[in-house]
Parts: C-alpha cells; structure tokens; sequence
C-alpha cells in the first residue's frame, strides 16, 4: 500500500515452452501457460501459494484485495496472505490498481517497446518481439511503477494508505 515493495509478476501465454525460452536458465518474471493464455483459478491458486510462502518466509502477513472474477474463487486457505473480494460490479471505483497504477504500467511498457525497436532500427536490425522480450519488458514497466504512484492510487480509492501505514 505504501508502494515500495511489488509482488512477482505472473505472466500467461497459451505455448508451454516458446521457443524464445530456449537456452534461458532464468527467466525475468514466473510464466504459466494454457489454452486461452488467460488466468484460471489453478494458476492463480499456484501463483498465491507462491506469495503465501515467501511471506512465510519473511514471517509476514499480507491482505490483497481481489475483484469478483471467477479465478479469483475457491482459493486454498492460506496463512500469510489473506484475500479481501471486493463488492461484485465496483472493481474501478474501488480497487486501487484501476486508480493508475495499471495505466501508469502500460506507460511504461509500450515505452520500452517503442525504444526498443527505435533502438533495433538504429542498428539496421529488425526488432525481435516475443514473449521473452515481453517479460523483460513487463519486469521494467512494473520496477518503473514509483511507490508515489501506487501509495497515491491507494489514497484514492477507498482505502487510505495513512491510516494503515
């Protein structure tokens, strides 16, 4: 909420091991796969047993807040990470990743995007975009959201970040 720390990005695409992956021993964000690269409530029931145990690690409790949406149900139950479901139909007014932050993430992604084949052409190369790029792409844009942007985005929406900090 105060906006200095970023859970780890979880990116969805549809091949289970694009060929971009190739050779790579890390990759830059986690990556999953199905057929309609779009999140089910297995992944992110993965993604957050992830979350559950680095804060349990770090001996840490943490409360996010999630929209309505079917992934989001059923979830395992969990110690470190607790789930507050927002009131179906009020995700924009009230959830603080619509008040900005998820704009100001795209901002910064199509920057890198942009310069990165401004770049490749300077070379005289042709730019080669794929999900890898994509992923070093998205961990930029995300590390480039400033902590001002998202403790802001949290004051506006319904909750105020100075009464919990």
């Amino acid at each position: 909420m105060s906006g200095p720390e970023k859970l780890p990005l979880l990116l969805i695409g549809k091949s289970k091991s694009p060929r971009c992956f190739k050779g790579i021993k890390a990759l830059p964000v986690k990556y999953q796969n199905n057929k309609k690269a779009w999140i089910t409530s297995e992944l992110f029931a993965d993604w957050l047993k992830e979350v559950n145990a680095d804060m349990r690690a770090q001996k840490r409790k943490i409360i996010m807040f999630v929209n309505n949406c079917t992934a989001h149900n059923n979830m395992p139950k969990l110690h470190n990470v607790t789930l507050l479901y927002l009131p179906a139909n009020t995700t924009s007014k009230l959830q603080p990743m619509d008040q900005g932050i998820i704009n100001n993430f795209k901002v910064y992604y199509r920057k890198e995007v942009v310069q990165y084949v401004l770049d490749s052409i300077e070379e005289d190369k042709s730019p080669e975009l794929n999900i890898l790029q994509a992923m070093r792409f998205a961990r930029k844009a995300c590390f480039s959201v400033s902590k001002t942007t998202i403790s802001n985005c949290f004051k506006h929406s319904w909750i105020q970040s100075d009464e919990y900090i």
